[in-house]
């Protein structure tokens, strides 16, 4: 008899503690709301706003070094750009750090392809938006860190930026 005690009890602290482990209270209710989860922009609708500025591409996607995942972004403008280099850059980082369809990772490898554009040139407009950048490899790209994005954009996924009257 002492036993089955010993046993029910057992069994009824065993369920107690799975319940609380489990993050569920008594009530049924969330211990706290969910957070409100923010519009979904793919990566698609992020390249569609910014290629929609007359003389402008822009891709970016998912890339992987090891296990570290990260972002390849390539921002390219052609003659026929009139803008304001640093407001396209602006504009574009901004665009991917609202989308949500992939997590950005660790950082953003970034290239800015345009007409008398050099990587020294783009690390310049990069440190007037207060983002500082590496090159890559003696490359033409330049690596971003995810905390210099997350300080200039807002957490991501971040809010999508307005198109600034300069572009």
């Amino acid at each position: 008899m002492i036993r089955a005690r010993r046993t029910a009890l057992l069994a009824a602290v065993t369920i107690l503690i799975g319940v609380l482990l489990s993050g569920c209270s008594l009530g049924g209710h969330p211990a706290t709301p969910p957070a409100p989860q923010p519009e979904a922009r793919s990566m698609e609708t992020v390249e569609a706003a910014v290629d929609d500025i007359p003389g402008v591409r822009f891709t970016a996607a998912r890339a992987w070094d090891g296990t570290t995942s990260y972002v390849t972004a390539t921002l390219s403008a052609s003659d026929t750009f009139e803008g304001d280099p640093a407001a396209l850059i602006d504009y574009a980082l901004g665009q991917l750090a609202s989308q949500t369809e992939i997590d950005r990772g660790r950082l953003v490898r970034f290239t800015f392809d345009a007409p008398g554009q050099t990587v020294d040139t783009t690390q310049a407009l990069l440190a007037s938006l207060d983002i500082a950048s590496e090159r890559y490899a003696d490359g033409s790209s330049l690596e971003l860190s995810s905390s210099d994005l997350d300080r200039r954009y807002g957490t991501w996924p971040a809010p999508a930026p307005e198109r600034p009257p300069t572009l």
